[in-house]
């Protein structure tokens, strides 16, 4: 029945609107194919509500959890009295015995302008691929225009109705965007621009270059941003605007990640080639560029691009650094101000391994944990402000960490004595296999 009414209204709006739907079947028969969970979408707006008819075909499961959103009122279903229903916590939709089915709901609006409508549509949850295609008309405003957060496939103005349809693979949150003023749609390529001029060289190249299919400039203060759907102010700061949607772009990337704001304002920086904000982030940068070489660096951001679809985390972001380095470290976990990584082998002292005392890795040199080491060998060690004093039977040693060519250095409150001049000063012996670190001494 749906489709006669809308074969009957695409034949009201003209030839141009009939060519439309016949591009609309060809989804339809290509979703089918592909076992995609089929959204069409019939709204009509009439200034207060959103009349909605939502069909969905290719169901596969019995039930599907959902999302309703609260503006969205009197759902009903074509076959059934109730497919919609509340379970263990859940809003489930009926799918059993069928895989096609059809709601009627209505939005409520609150009337203004510009008008933005964040979420309208009832969401299905699964990890079926989906596809949503809206055929949308305004039987209030003859004129304006409609953006939705999908491919525009079409339009059509009418002396008493306005017509729009789109489509989006992967669900259906379609936010939709209205104004009167006219906002004429320029077409570059996949990309929609709505805007009263046409955009800087620079800016329309990055956008582009970019996933975004509707780009709208707006004289309003709005903002609003999703990988592919952009609201954005004539006024506001190209940079700006630019690292904002990286960011939304990369924490679509890196899903449900627990990181601070500092991790996600390096990730920009690193991705638009621009000097990080935040103080954290500063500083990271710098230590990224003073410690690792280039080679390093971008095995780093290789790692780290890898994971793509998986969460960050700070424990990943260190073992990949550490992975890039070769070495350990717990500098994004636990906020050192200085890069530092120690040996992943495990240091054996004479064939007692020390699992709590690590090699550290430090200006492509190797510093050994000076105080385990020693106190295993039977050496007494005691420390008083800078001098450090080792005795073991006749043999009496004095050094001072605060000297220009110190032999024992401090580094974070732990003493520590260069690889090639432990064995000029102590009788020890040091050698390596793929998994340990060995100092052999008397």
């Amino acid at each position: 029945m749906w489709k006669v009414a809308f074969i009957s209204m695409l034949l009201f709006l003209g030839v141009s609107a009939g060519a439309l739907y016949y591009q609309w079947n060809e989804y339809h028969t290509e979703a089918t194919k592909q076992s995609v969970l089929q959204h069409d979408i019939e709204a009509t707006f009439t200034g207060k509500t959103i009349e909605v008819v939502h069909h969905i075909r290719g169901a596969v499961a019995d039930a599907y959890e959902v999302t309703v959103p609260k503006e969205v009122t009197n759902i009903s279903c074509a076959k059934k009295k109730t497919c919609v229903e509340q379970k263990n916590g859940k809003t489930i939709v009926d799918a059993s015995k069928t895989n096609t089915l059809s709601l009627t709901y209505r939005v409520s609006i609150v009337p203004k302008e510009p008008l933005f409508i964040q979420q309208w549509l009832v969401y299905f949850h699964t990890t079926q691929p989906q596809q949503t295609n809206v055929s949308f008309t305004d039987v209030v405003h003859p004129e304006g225009v409609w953006a939705a957060d999908g491919k525009l496939v079409g339009y059509v103005y009418k002396p008493s109705f306005s017509f729009f349809m789109w489509e989006k693979k992967g669900g259906q949150t379609v936010p939709l965007y209205f104004q009167s003023q006219p906002l004429q749609p320029t077409f570059n390529g996949d990309l929609v621009i709505y805007a009263t001029k046409p955009l800087h060289e620079t800016a329309l190249s990055f956008w582009k270059e970019s996933d975004v299919q509707t780009l709208i400039v707006t004289s309003s203060r709005l903002q609003y941003m999703t990988p592919t759907f952009v609201i954005i102010s004539d006024t506001a700061s190209v940079s700006d605007i630019q690292r904002a949607y990286v960011r939304v772009q990369l924490q679509h990337r890196f899903p449900n990640s627990a990181v601070p704001d500092s991790i996600w304002d390096l990730l920009v920086s690193y991705m638009t080639k621009t000097e990080p904000v935040t103080k954290r982030a500063k500083l990271v940068f710098q230590q990224l560029q003073q410690t690792l070489t280039e080679e390093q660096q971008q095995t780093f951001w290789t790692l780290v691009n890898k994971n793509e679809g998986q969460p960050l985390t700070l424990k990943k972001l260190d073992e990949w650094l550490g992975e890039a380095y070769e070495g350990n470290t717990t500098f994004f976990q636990n906020e050192e101000p200085y890069m530092t990584f120690t040996e992943r082998k495990m240091l054996v002292v004479n064939d007692v391994k020390l699992p709590n005392a690590h090699v550290l890795l430090k200006d492509d040199q190797q510093l050994f944990p000076f105080i385990p080491i020693m106190r295993t060998l039977g050496y007494t060690v005691q420390r008083s402000g800078e001098a450090v004093f080792i005795e073991k039977g006749n043999g009496r040693w004095r050094f001072f960490t605060n000297s220009a060519n110190a032999v024992i250095r401090e580094w974070n409150g732990t003493l520590y004595i260069e690889r090639t001049e432990f064995p000029k000063w102590f009788s020890v012996y040091i050698s390596e296999t793929a998994e340990e670190i060995h100092v052999v001494g008397q």
